[in-house]
């Protein structure tokens, strides 16, 4: 039913394991710009954000944010929340193990994350864009409430965005042109962004944001440890077990109901049934 779209992306995990064995330098740099691409996006929506009314502000902000995602797959990067998608795939096909799972990911996070704090630094130093002068701005406020979040929310809440982001990877795969991709991106994106839901990769810029920037006490590094801890694991989840995990049961039970009805056909039949 899924099942060529299931193989390409169990396609697409051999091809970051070997990329990420052969040339771990590269993938590296392929991490560090997935994480500044989301951070980019991070920018714009927060500068754009703090300039229009309350009642519009999640709707613009969310309107904006697909530029992080189509980024990283128009332009190309490897993504930590996407590889945990692809990665599980890989695994319930049967190849490979959850320890060397767990590598790329590992590799891709702290990729993510460097490349994060590369471009958090180059826009402290450009001047924040005045967004990070101010302890009561938009910036330092999302922040604080990330920070400061019931770890059960935060889990939910980042389940909820990975399951979209996830999607949103699904989709583009299984359209031809590269507008349709941009379009499901956008949407997926939407959602996630007007919702309030958790990505540990745009959190990496936002917080390291705050934290550089005239930030109150409710924001800290303890904070964010707090913060990416959780939302990382409800990441995982999400794109693991409500996309990877869904997709993978629905193809495996058509694959086995049409091998089924095709042994049935293909069966010889036995010379009692003649008599």
């Amino acid at each position: 039913m899924y099942q060529d779209t299931v193989d390409g992306f169990v396609a697409a995990g051999h091809k970051k394991l070997a990329q990420l064995r052969q040339a771990p330098q590269g993938f590296f740099i392929a991490c560090m710009l997935a994480g500044a691409y989301i951070g980019l996006a991070i920018v714009l929506i927060f500068t754009l954000g703090a300039q229009v009314p309350d009642e519009f502000r999640k709707l613009v902000m969310g309107a904006t944010f697909g530029l992080a995602l189509i980024l990283v797959v128009i332009a190309g990067a490897e993504l930590f929340t996407g590889h945990t998608m692809i990665m599980s795939l890989r695994r319930y096909a049967g190849h490979g193990t959850w320890g060397e799972a767990a590598g790329l990911l590992a590799v891709s996070w702290v990729g993510n994350l460097c490349g994060a704090a590369v471009l958090a630094g180059l826009f402290v130093m450009a001047g924040g864009g005045g967004l990070l002068n101010d302890a009561q701005g938009l910036v330092m406020t999302v922040a604080a409430e990330k920070m400061n979040a019931d770890a059960g929310n935060l889990f939910a809440r980042a389940v909820l965005c990975n399951w979209l982001v996830c999607l949103a990877l699904w989709m583009s795969a299984r359209v031809s042109s590269d507008s349709a991709r941009c379009i499901v991106i956008a949407w997926c994106l939407l959602a996630f962004i007007a919702c309030g839901f958790e990505h540990s990769v745009a959190n990496m810029t936002l917080l390291l944001l705050a934290l550089a920037g005239q930030h109150p006490e409710t924001v800290s590094w303890a904070g964010m440890a707090w913060n990416l801890g959780w939302v990382t694991l409800g990441n995982i989840v999400g794109g693991a077990v409500f996309v990877a995990g869904a997709y993978w049961a629905a193809s495996s039970t058509a694959r086995k109901a049409l091998e089924a009805e095709q042994a049935a056909v293909t069966a010889p039949v036995s010379p009692a049934a003649h008599s």
